[in-house]
C-alpha cells in the first residue's frame, strides 16, 4: 500500500495519512509516521479499522505505552488501553450529563511526569458533532509580545487533580489513586525535549495558581494566555470520522472535545504515551 501524508492545517496542526496497513504495517511505516508526527503535533490515520492489538501495535511507534492510572477507565483486557464512552448522554467514565473533556486541557498535567502523547481511535462515533479542537501552543507562544514573553519567563504553575479552577466533570479517584497524584508544579513555558522549540504549558482545568503571585493577579495571567492561545488562528478542529485514529502532542498542544446531539453513543480507545519531566 501506498502511504500519502497531506499537508497540515493554516493552525500547523491535523495533517492525515492514508493508505496505511494497519494490521501488518511495513517496515518504512514507523519512519513515515514519526516524520509526520514532528511535523504536525495533531495527526489522523485514517482508512482502516483497528482491533485493540493493531491500535496498540501503532501507539508502540510513538514511544513507551503508559498505564491508565484510573482503574475505572481501564480496557478490561488490556490495561495501556482506556474507554472512553458516552451513551445517551452520559459519561460512563463520570456517570454524569456532559461531554468528557470538553473544556480546554492537555492531558495528564497533574502528574510530575505527564504523558507525551495521546493517541485516541473513534471505534463508535456519532454522525454530527463531537468533533474535537486543538490548540497549537508553540504558534501560541510564538506569537506572544516581547513583553509578555519576559514577564512569563521562569514562571511556575501549581497543577492539581481538583483545581479551584476546574469546570470539567472529573473521574473520581480512588484512595491509592490519590496518593500517587499529589499537587505538583510545571513551568508556563515549556521546552520541547526532541525538539528545542517553546510552548506555552496551560491546562484550564488542572492548574490551581500560578507560584508567587496574588490569586487575583494570577488568575488574570492565566485568562489571558488561555484566551491568547485559544484564538481561532491557533485552533485546528478535527470531525472525526469512522476508525480514525488522533495522536496528538500534548507537550505543545491543548484540546477539547465538542458536545453532539441526540442520544448517539460515542465510544473511544485511548493509549497514552509516557513523557519526561516538564522543563
Amino acid at each position: 500500500m501506498n502511504i500519502s501524508v497531506t499537508e497540515t492545517g493554516e493552525a500547523g496542526l491535523g495533517a492525515v495519512v492514508t493508505g496505511l496497513d494497519l494490521e501488518s504495517p511495513a517496515s518504512e511505516t514507523a519512519h513515515t509516521l514519526r516524520r509526520a508526527f514532528r511535523t504536525s503535533p495533531v495527526l489522523c490515520i485514517r482508512g482502516g479499522k483497528a482491533a485493540p492489538e493493531s491500535f496498540l501495535r501503532i501507539a508502540c511507534i510513538f514511544g513507551t505505552l503508559q498505564r491508565e492510572l484510573m482503574g475505572v477507565l481501564r480496557h478490561p483486557a488490556f490495561t495501556e488501553i482506556s474507554v472512553i464512552e458516552r451513551r445517551q448522554g452520559v459519561s460512563t467514565a463520570t456517570g454524569k450529563a456532559a461531554t468528557f473533556g470538553g473544556h480546554w486541557h492537555t492531558d495528564d498535567s497533574y502528574m510530575a511526569v505527564p504523558c507525551a502523547a495521546t493517541l485516541l481511535y473513534g471505534e463508535v462515533v456519532p454522525p454530527r458533532g463531537g468533533d474535537t479542537s486543538f490548540a497549537n501552543m508553540h504558534a501560541a507562544y510564538d506569537a506572544l509580545p516581547g513583553g509578555t514573553k519576559e514577564r512569563i519567563a521562569g514562571l511556575s504553575a501549581i497543577h492539581t487533580y481538583q483545581s479551584r479552577r476546574n469546570v470539567s466533570p472529573v473521574v473520581e479517584r480512588t484512595e491509592e489513586e490519590k496518593a500517587r497524584t499529589p499537587p505538583v508544579t510545571h513551568p508556563i513555558v515549556r521546552t520541547h525535549p526532541e525538539t528545542g522549540r517553546k510552548a506555552l504549558y496551560l491546562n484550564p482545568n488542572r492548574i490551581d495558581r500560578v507560584c508567587g503571585m496574588p490569586l487575583t493577579q494570577g488568575d488574570a495571567l492565566l485568562d489571558e494566555l488561555i484566551a491568547h492561545a485559544t484564538q481561532p488562528a491557533f485552533v485546528h478542529v478535527h470531525a472525526w470520522q469512522p476508525d480514525d485514529i488522533v495522536i496528538w502532542d500534548n507537550r505543545c498542544t491543548m484540546h477539547k472535545a465538542s458536545p453532539h446531539e441526540g442520544g448517539h453513543p460515542r465510544r473511544l480507545l485511548r493509549i497514552l504515551i509516557e513523557g519526561t519531566v516538564p522543563v
